[in-house]
């Protein structure tokens, strides 16, 4: 996943909690600027931290798997 992908990827979590980029500072604690800049992918460094805490508040986390392999059936699954 890139970043930019991964800003998507936030953007549209965010949306589906009807949670404004103001209300994802509010509770998160990174400023609007920052949260836009990474959910538009115009970041090229973000700390791994804002977005752990991010993703956490969203109720997602990171998950590492090898790359180049197929995706899981449940991977495939979450696309949809």
């Amino acid at each position: 996943m890139t970043l930019h992908e991964l800003g998507t990827t936030i953007k549209t979590l965010r949306k589906e909690k009807k949670w404004s980029q103001d209300d994802l500072e509010q509770y998160s604690g990174i400023t609007k600027r920052t949260i836009s800049k990474i959910e538009n992918g115009f970041i090229d460094e973000v700390g791994i931290k804002k977005v752990e805490n991010i993703l956490d508040l969203l109720g997602y986390e990171f998950a590492l798997r090898p790359k180049g392999r197929p995706k899981t059936l449940e991977e495939l699954q979450d696309a949809k």
